[in-house]
């Protein structure tokens, strides 16, 4: 593998033909060793074995990219940078970037990270379950809150409850919705494993599923008291009641972005929006409900913060302001399909449907 560049390759999915590895085009026999950068020399049957485990526990319905199963292989959290793209914010610091990896480790570990794995028929199958998926999601909630430690502690303070499905079936069985979805009576969040890796496959990072239903379970989350409660459409420390984590200039921010992105919609569904407005940034789906607006915000701070920035600068800066960070340091280039997708459900000729979300009181 020596003439491949693993950086060019971890996101592919390999395969196993017979006895062999196939890879980006390539066919690797067992024995044969991978270099994987700075991570150095994996075998082939290492990354072999790594996803026959994903195919026994999930009946070949969950296809990892080669930076998870190389990190199974190895336990090398180098191999997950790919899935958390502030890791490049922190390349440049090797405390910094180690601390990154630490605070994945805490979480991964804290017994407030209740995260069960369920085959068909409700089957816990929790205790065969590859470490790459317990440390992705770890490692998500490290990332959102990396400068927010705080609020982290107070959101795990209590169990929260991840749900993740070996298939279909086993998440329709226990009542998921949509291929994802955060169950309010559960207090958790549901989704395929497979979806814990879609979104990875392309050269930067893609859809969020993950992310946007930790939109969700963060807006049920009342970090004042530590408890679950009623979706309000914000994050926690957004709102006077959070205590110690509550951030006024965010929430004076997002008060004022949120109007905007309401003033622009309504523009649109009424007609009245001239050739040359700006369009809301948020796709019609996320002026459903307050709470579908936060996890459809939070999602897209994470994958198109330049034109979400460029386009209502002070709903921005809630996000920014309150998770103290701005992604637009390490995402050069956004993920453009929630741009042109955005952008074609206003400017396509029809009218979105009514908008059904509400501003918050100062």
């Amino acid at each position: 593998m020596s003439q491949m560049d693993y950086n060019e390759i971890r996101n592919s999915q390999p395969g196993v033909v017979g006895q062999a590895l196939q890879l980006a085009g390539r066919v690797f026999s067992p024995p044969e060793q991978l270099d994987c950068g700075e991570i150095g020399m994996v075998s082939g049957q290492a990354v072999i074995e790594a996803g026959r485990r994903y195919d026994e526990l999930t009946g070949g319905n969950c296809h990892p990219q080669l930076a998870a199963l190389v990190f199974d292989a190895t336990g090398d959290f180098r191999a997950l940078d790919f899935y958390f793209p502030i890791v490049n914010s922190l390349k440049a610091d090797p405390a910094a970037r180690e601390d990154f990896y630490n605070a994945v480790r805490y979480i991964a570990g804290h017994p407030g990270l209740d995260l069960r794995i369920y085959a068909e028929n409700r089957q816990d199958v929790t205790a065969q379950t590859p470490p790459a998926v317990r440390h992705i999601v770890a490692g998500h909630l490290s990332e959102v809150f990396f400068y927010r430690r705080d609020i982290v502690e107070r959101l795990l303070s209590q169990p929260r409850h991840f749900r993740i499905y070996t298939n279909r079936e086993a998440f329709n069985q226990d009542g998921g919705l949509a291929g994802g979805d955060y169950n309010f009576g559960m207090e958790a969040i549901q989704l395929e494993m497979s979806r814990l890796f879609e979104g990875f496959s392309g050269k930067t990072p893609g859809v969020a599923p993950f992310l946007h239903e930790l939109g969700h379970m963060l807006d049920h989350f009342e970090a004042g008291t530590g408890r679950m409660g009623q979706c309000e459409g914000v994050l926690p420390g957004m709102t006077g009641r959070d205590g110690p984590v509550f951030t006024p200039q965010a929430r004076q921010y997002f008060i004022a972005g949120k109007q905007l992105e309401q003033q622009r919609y309504l523009a649109f569904q009424h007609g009245q929006a001239r050739p040359n407005d700006p369009v809301p940034v948020g796709h019609p789906y996320v002026f459903q409900t307050d709470g579908e607006f936060i996890a459809g915000f939070l999602e897209m701070f994470f994958r198109n913060p330049n034109y979400f920035a460029a386009q209502n600068p002070q709903l921005y800066q809630a996000f920014a302001e309150l998770l103290r960070q701005d992604p637009r340091r390490y995402w050069p280039e956004d993920f453009n399909l929630y741009i042109t997708e955005n952008r074609k459900a206003y400017l396509g000729g029809e009218r979105p449907h009514p908008q059904n979300i509400s501003i918050p009181r100062y």
